[in-house]
């Protein structure tokens, strides 16, 4: 196979953004949704229980639809390998083996290099379908929606073209697809539910994520990595669909996509039904590389550090699987996927958007690729509100200590101290249709702004929060946590700021959602420092 190049879906030429890669795509997704039995029904049907909250019913319907959905060659089998509500007892066997399904890594270091292995088989999958057709398989590459780089074109924003209409334009032709007796061709791209109309541009930004100075936490340490955090114990199947040390390039704008788009990305289980959800994915796998190459981070333990030690072991040894269309069992580890062009593959472009100059970075943890140099100090919360019931805007008061201590200033603490401010216990009966802006010390009556850099303390996204609360035995039922490095705004308030008496401004990013329907409780949030 010649080398294929991802491009970005948002890019010159085609007026309408139909670019050769699209189409092609578009005819490969157009064979696998044909091939998945019983989809374009519940497509409808699962637009329709979203928008009426009927979780029970939708986990009923899709279990037993996606029983039927046997050959890797489809779009419904290659969604459920992420997650999937059927039980293990029915999931159906291809050439004699199981499907691998429920396969997904969230919320620990092995997010990134998982997902980078499932684009690999997805796209080998587009590919054959490509070939069938007698298109350009050899280097057809999947595209990516570069949102992450909308301050150079705010269009980008936006759903590519592509996947936005119910039918095709009457110019573009996508082999496979016929009219249908109204004389119209369906757009394979398109599915019925999403929405994408979140106020501002929050939920797109990478630059976070981008700017953390290493790949992932050590164990238990309770800091933000762009990766996420070390699990030492491979094959430990439990911790690796359970863990709850989110990067922070998973939170945003991993995560905050997801809530953006809406409808079938909503949920780990349907998510993969959507052609969106693949150009999604193949942004965030861009950005790992650009973390690692244009900014010189490097992958994890490729200069040597933390070799031998127990992350590494586990980095070496956790096993990636996948069933292929002839039968056979695809494994992949982490240190096989870090090399993109071994694999045949380049971006057009893994530039960096536009960055601020990040803070310098703190000892410990914090310093070096996989941040095992020394064991870091834990952080000390030193405030905290709890039981918090959340829906639209609310203003939390975080306090700590005597009420003799509250007016204490921030020149109390150490002048180079790192903040974090921590939500933990976050559970929902229903999927995150929002996320949240996050300020810290914002006065009474003053504006929920994303661009005020004195308050605002990042973007609060709750992808995957609902499949961690079930209580029916899928998950431990106790919910996920997400951490904000504040420390930008608790030194811009240095003169103002009582870190035993401040405040949290929790505001939806999509305020005219069904906010009341998620159910969405915050058990504690607390204020640290290292």
């Amino acid at each position: 196979m010649a080398d294929a190049t991802r491009r970005g879906a948002w890019r010159d030429g085609a007026d309408d953004g139909w670019h050769e890669d699209l189409i092609w795509y578009a005819a490969g997704i157009h064979r696998m949704r044909g091939l998945t039995p019983g989809l374009e029904n519940f497509f409808e049907v699962l637009a329709d229980l979203l928008r009426r909250g009927e979780l029970p019913q939708l986990t009923a319907r899709l279990g037993a639809t996606a029983a039927r959905w046997s050959d890797p060659m489809s779009l419904g089998y290659q969604s459920q390998v992420h997650g999937t509500y059927a039980e293990k007892r029915t999931w159906p066997r291809h050439q004699g083996r199981q499907a691998l399904w429920n396969e997904c890594a969230h919320e620990h270091w092995f997010f990134l290099p998982w997902h980078r292995a499932y684009l690999l088989e997805f796209e080998a999958v587009v590919r054959a379908h490509i070939r069938q057709l007698g298109g350009p398989a050899d280097d057809w590459g999947l595209p990516y929606w570069n949102y992450s780089d909308f301050e150079a074109d705010p269009d980008r924003l936006g759903l590519p073209f592509p996947l936005r209409d119910a039918v095709l334009p009457d110019d573009v032709d996508v082999p496979g697809v016929d009219a249908g007796p109204d004389g119209t061709r369906p757009n394979p791209l398109f599915v019925p539910g999403r929405l994408g109309a979140s106020r501002g541009d929050d939920w797109a930004l990478a630059s976070d994520a981008l700017q953390r100075p290493h790949f992932a936490n050590q164990e238990d340490r309770a800091g933000i990595s762009f990766g996420g955090g070390v699990l030492e114990r491979p094959h430990d199947a439990a911790l690796f669909h359970d863990a709850d040390e989110i990067g922070d390039l998973d939170r945003q704008p991993h995560g905050s996509v997801h809530g953006h788009v809406g409808g079938a990305m909503w949920l780990f289980q349907t998510a993969g039904l959507d052609p969106a959800f693949w150009l999604h994915h193949c942004n965030v796998d861009r950005l790992w590389e650009t973390f690692a190459r244009d900014l010189g981070h490097g992958y994890p333990f490729e200069n040597g550090v933390g070799t031998g030690t127990a992350a590494h072991r586990s980095w070496l040894g956790q096993k990636f699987r996948f069933l292929l269309p002839d039968g056979t069992v695809r494994t992949w580890t982490a240190p096989e996927v870090l090399d993109i062009r071994s694999l045949g593959l380049r971006y057009d472009t893994t530039a960096p958007p536009r960055l601020h100059a990040p803070p310098a970075p703190q000892p410990g943890s914090e310093e070096g690729p996989i941040g095992l140099d020394e064991i870091p100090p834990l952080p000390e919360p030193i405030a905290e509100a709890g039981g918090i019931a959340l829906a639209g805007e609310q203003d939390l008061e975080v306090t700590g200590g005597d009420h003799a201590d509250r007016d204490v200033g921030l020149d109390s603490f150490r002048p180079q101290a790192r903040w974090i401010l921590r939500f933990a216990g976050i559970r929902a009966a229903g999927p995150a249709v929002t996320s949240y802006r996050v300020h810290l010390g914002l006065p009474a009556g003053a504006d929920a702004d994303g661009q005020d850099g004195d308050h605002y303390a990042g973007l609060l996204s709750l992808f995957g929060v609902h499949e961690a609360s079930r209580d029916d035995g899928t998950s431990s039922g106790s919910g996920q946590s997400r951490a904000l490095d504040v420390t930008a705004p608790v030194r811009a308030q240095a003169a103002t700021i009582r870190p035993l008496a401040t405040t949290v401004r929790l505001t939806p990013l999509d305020p005219d959602r069904d906010l009341a329907g998620m159910g969405l409780t915050i058990e504690r949030v607390t204020l640290e420092f290292v």
